[in-house]
């Protein structure tokens, strides 16, 4: 007992020890029986692919169909944009001063000095053109079927050198798209004979504006950040209507200082949509099958109608996206002295015992609403002239207050619509698609040209076309002949011609 005393006292550390060499013991025999197993796997794997057979597949010609395919496939996108190209390069039509001779054959491509010099000098010719098809109103004659003033018409400003091609592209182009715009509105107010039917009444804003995208030089232009006004310092535009004296876009609301009550305003700033205006184009980039123009629109509609208006904008000759639509209700009532867009002079119906104003002589769309008047001059209305342009002289016209009551009534919203015009660009390979194009096109003609006529029956005799009945003049010598039976002799016309009936005999006895 004595000598197991130290093994019992030490007990623990012994135990210790030995827990700590049994795990390196089956360690080892465990780690090389995975090695070897391990190393057999790897090697049935390396067999395994050895075994597969090299050189070609059997089916093979799966990758060439596939290629043929991919290859159709791509024929077909590209003759899909030559001929949304084609479309669009028919509606480019470019004025009638150029001669053809001197206008471009290819989108974008440089312009001879003389030809630039003859758009610069009847470009306002061309803008005034293309005002007019918006039927806009007239108010010496009556006519037209929206109020639609010339001066809005958006048009580039140029300087007193000649225009770069590039410049000379960008006006024309952006004239191209006005006129579709113009057309959608003259095909919604198409169902008018009056201004006062129409679905457009009135349009107090139309521009054309560009946006953020891959330019190289980033950079907003002057003034273009800030300029709507929307902080309480710069005069809360969009709360109470006044547009900034100088905002390219103002137009929605009453002037400050007139001494009118405030409408409701639907302007907004399109940057919100289309982001800062860097460039031309929104969303611009390099390659694209097509680059967007953004359109900015404020009206007076019957906002019964709204969905036919952004039907007739959508189904454009130009695709169109609407981005944004807002709207508000427009003036409700009119009567005397409410009218006040068009020259007529205020009554005791406003207070102010009908004072005239001539102070502002800008056109404002938005007549003056019903209602009590704070103190201060009334404002003067504008009568639209032959030229579309506006008088505010006091004088008034025989349909003058026509043009103002189109303006007027329950049914009437103001409205501002944005959306982005798309302009497709032209295919890289246009030449050859073009040469594609034309010769699919000739090759029926020549196939049927070289195709010999076939040989007529013998002993059949050409039909001979049915003789084709006089047609009287007058439905008096429409006299129909009776056509006599098979059982009946024909009836003389002459009762003295009448043959005499024979008599029977008599029967024998």
């Amino acid at each position: 007992m004595d000598k197991l005393k130290p093994v019992i006292q030490h007990h623990f550390w012994i135990l210790f020890g030995l827990v700590l060499i049994l795990p390196l013991v089956g360690w080892m025999p465990a780690v090389k029986q995975f090695s070897q197993q391990t190393t057999e796997k790897i090697t049935k794997i390396e067999d395994a692919f050895k075994q597969v057979p090299g050189g070609m597949q059997a089916n093979g010609s799966w990758s060439e169909k596939l290629n043929v395919k991919a290859q159709k496939a791509e024929d077909l996108n590209l003759d899909a944009r030559y001929g949304l190209w084609k479309r669009q390069e028919a509606m480019m039509v470019w004025p009638s001063t150029i001669k053809r001779e001197l206008q471009p054959k290819f989108y974008r491509e440089e312009i001879s000095p003389i030809a630039r010099n003859i758009y610069k000098n009847n470009y306002n010719v061309e803008v005034k053109n293309l005002w007019r098809k918006a039927d806009p109103f007239n108010v010496e004659t009556g006519k037209g079927t929206v109020v639609f003033p010339e001066s809005l018409m958006p048009q580039t400003k140029f300087g007193d050198l000649t225009p770069n091609s590039e410049e000379l592209w960008d006006a024309q182009e952006d004239l191209w798209l006005v006129e579709s715009l113009l057309n959608s509105i003259r095909r919604a107010n198409s169902d008018a004979s009056l201004v006062t039917e129409s679905l457009v009444r009135s349009i107090s804003v139309l521009r054309l504006v560009g946006g953020t995208g891959d330019y190289p030089d980033a950079t907003p232009p002057a003034g273009s950040g800030g300029e709507y006004g929307s902080s309480e310092e710069e005069g809360g535009f969009f709360e109470t209507g006044a547009p900034p004296g100088d905002d390219p876009f103002a137009g929605g609301g009453m002037t400050e200082g007139t001494g009118s009550l405030g409408i409701a305003s639907v302007t907004f700033n399109p940057a919100d949509e289309f982001g800062e205006e860097q460039g031309r184009y929104v969303d611009y980039k390099t390659g694209t099958v097509f680059k967007k123009r953004g359109f900015y629109l404020e009206a007076i509609i019957d906002h019964q109608r709204l969905p036919k208006l952004l039907a007739e904008l959508t189904n454009n000759s130009w695709p169109v996206t609407i981005t944004r639509v807002q709207m508000a209700q427009a003036n409700p009532m009119s009567g005397p002295g409410m009218g006040m867009g068009y020259g007529s002079e205020g009554s005791s119906l406003l207070g102010g015992g009908g004072s005239s104003y001539t102070g502002d002589t800008t056109f404002n769309p938005y007549p003056m609403p019903a209602g009590p008047m704070p103190a201060g001059p009334m404002p003067g209305g504008s009568v639209p002239m032959e030229d579309g342009a506006f008088r505010q002289d006091g004088t008034s016209s025989e349909f003058a207050s026509l043009a103002s009551a189109a303006q007027f009534g329950p049914q009437l919203a103001v409205v501002a619509i944005s959306g982005l015009i798309h302009i497709y660009n032209p295919p890289e390979n246009l030449v050859e698609l073009r040469e594609k194009a034309e010769a699919a096109a000739a090759a029926p003609a020549a196939q049927a040209e070289s195709e010999p006529a076939p040989p007529e029956e013998p002993g059949q005799p050409a039909a001979s076309p049915a003789p084709v009945p006089e047609v009287p003049e007058s439905p008096d010598d429409l006299t129909p002949t009776p056509a006599p039976t098979p059982d009946q002799p024909e009836i003389p016309a002459d009762p003295a011609e009448t043959p005499p009936t024979p008599e029977p005999e008599p029967p024998a006895n």
